[in-house]
């Protein structure tokens, strides 16, 4: 029976364990020869922290550093915003409906968001925690 009681107890763990190894994610999403969007988040038990650009880039505008696209910066910071402290799984569901997300609007291309988000799970962790 203990070692029944034992087998259920790993199995649990198991099964509730993090899906993704903590620790730090970069993703790009790449249109034609352009890096659109490239970003970093950190994990800690599929949780999404510190989400940031490192790129935000499209039809050779820099969003990060054009201070004429400040209100398109600012809608694309208001999706990290909304996934922050989310899990993985669901902070992406959440970019399906950008219109939903308070500053961002519809208008914002969270698609491009979503799979440099994806693209930096498939690529598995840059950093792992300490």
């Amino acid at each position: 029976m203990k070692k029944f009681l034992m087998l259920l107890t790993i199995i649990g763990a198991v099964a509730y364990g993090a899906e993704y190894r903590n620790g730090t994610y970069r993703g790009v999403f790449v249109s034609g020869q352009e890096t659109q969007v490239e970003i970093q988040f950190d994990l800690k038990d599929d949780k999404i922290e510190n989400p940031k650009f490192r790129t935000l880039f499209y039809k050779e505008q820099n969003y990060l550093k054009n201070k004429d696209l400040t209100k398109n910066k600012d809608q694309y910071e208001a999706l990290l915003k909304a996934i922050t402290g989310k899990n993985i799984n669901e902070g992406i569901e959440t970019l399906y409906a950008p219109g939903d997300i308070e500053s961002a609007g519809a208008t914002v291309r969270a698609t491009k968001v979503r799979a440099a988000i994806k693209n930096a799970l498939n690529s598995g962790v840059y950093t792992p925690a300490k």
